[in-house]
């Protein structure tokens, strides 16, 4: 009983510094409440027009005006912003709802420590930077992604905010549990421990209609939605089981050391032997693309770096071609309970913060290159000779 005592105490201590840190990542700056301002430069790229329209557009009262600072200086354009300009000048990347399935990506890995929450997360903000409707899915009972999009799982989210109602056939579809996010385009189905559940109420069933509940929850509400990010537990449980059957697309996060290779060869493994079990029970497998993502590379480990090199050699296209860096930028934001982008140069060295920042463009433009590859009204833009990029 001392034992118990001893661990009850510590969990409450911990309880304790996680509500502190919360509070203290919520107060300080940039906020949850407030993502970053744009400057006129990237807002022009983001919406696809001149600086020149878009300042006509804003004269003629098409666009509300910009809201100025000191000096009679434009402050910067919001995400809201872009968007709106981006619906005006019809720029705004969508899928065709009657040719382009809505991609249901999850970035899947049996092995902690991956980087498999932080690359569903910045995937999600880049690709609702892009202009789609993006759905972030947290599966996992950790809520590591409902934390970094700025809930305290213990205290601001209920169970019956979670999947685990649907999950358990007491909610007819899954618009209950979304909610908006601080991040434009970009919404959320929250987790918390208590969705740890959900694994006693799939095998009490332990049938294929309760693994193909979640595949059936995210279609009656993906009419609303462009790409759906599904983060999954490290683990092979039923709702991990379920998350592979809802899922069309799959990205394995995966750092370039021999001990993360063995784990995700494991996973792969697994994941073909789970594959034709769903199908020999009559469950439609048709996977977009499948995909290794390297993360938390070390420039500094000449092992890392010859491995991250070698991969392309031995899976060929399998493997993205760019890589997330290990980097202290994304250390220093995670202190502050935010994401690379959420942050700025007036956080942290720019070269820091900028080097960090390109390498999640361009690992998270490529998954936007496969989303828009898998959807046939694009395929049709390049046969004809436009591009996708």
């Amino acid at each position: 009983m001392e034992s118990i005592s001893l661990l009850v105490e510590m969990e409450k201590k911990m309880g304790s510094l996680i509500t502190s840190m919360h509070n203290q990542n919520l107060a300080s700056k940039p906020s949850k409440a407030a993502p970053k301002l744009y400057t006129m430069k990237e807002a022009s790229k983001l919406i696809g027009r001149t600086y020149t329209a878009i300042r006509e557009a804003e004269k003629s009262g098409k666009l509300p005006p910009p809201e100025m600072g000191p000096n009679n200086r434009r402050v910067g354009y919001t995400l809201k912003d872009i968007n709106r300009a981006r619906e005006l000048f019809k720029t705004r990347l969508r899928r065709d709802p009657n040719k382009d399935d809505c991609i249901r990506l999850s970035f899947s890995n049996l092995k902690g420590g991956s980087a498999k929450t932080s690359s569903a997360v910045h995937a999600a903000q880049y690709l609702a930077e892009a202009g789609l409707r993006v759905l972030l899915v947290d599966c996992d009972p950790q809520a590591s992604a409902t934390t970094t999009m700025g809930y305290n799982p213990d205290s601001d989210i209920d169970e019956q905010d979670t999947l685990l109602p649907y999950l358990e056939a007491e909610a007819p579809d899954l618009s209950y549990a979304i909610r908006s996010t601080f991040w434009p385009g970009l919404d959320l189905i929250p987790a918390n421990l208590k969705l740890f559940s959900a694994e006693y109420v799939l095998a009490r069933e332990a049938s294929p209609i309760a693994l193909q509940r979640l595949r059936s929850g995210l279609e009656s509400v993906e009419e609303n939605y462009d790409v759906i990010i599904l983060d999954p537990a490290p683990s092979l449980g039923l709702l991990c089981l379920s998350v592979m059957n809802a899922a069309n697309a799959i990205v394995i996060p995966s750092p370039a050391s021999s001990y993360d290779m063995y784990s995700t060869r494991s996973f792969l493994t697994m994941l073909i032997e789970t594959m034709d079990t769903l199908e020999n029970l009559g469950m439609e497998v048709d996977l977009k693309f499948v995909k290794l993502m390297v993360t938390r590379l070390d420039e500094n480990s000449e092992i890392q770096v010859a491995l991250a090199e070698i991969l392309p050699d031995h899976l060929g296209v399998a493997v993205l071609r760019n890589a997330v860096r290990k980097t202290a930028a994304l250390d220093r934001a995670g202190l502050h309970g935010r994401t690379i982008y959420e942050m700025s140069a007036e956080n942290m060295p720019r070269k820091t913060w900028t080097r960090a920042l390109t390498h999640f463009n361009r690992a998270n433009n490529e998954i936007l290159t496969l989303i828009k590859k898998s959807w046939p009204s694009y395929k049709s833009d390049l046969r004809n000779g436009g591009t996708i990029d």
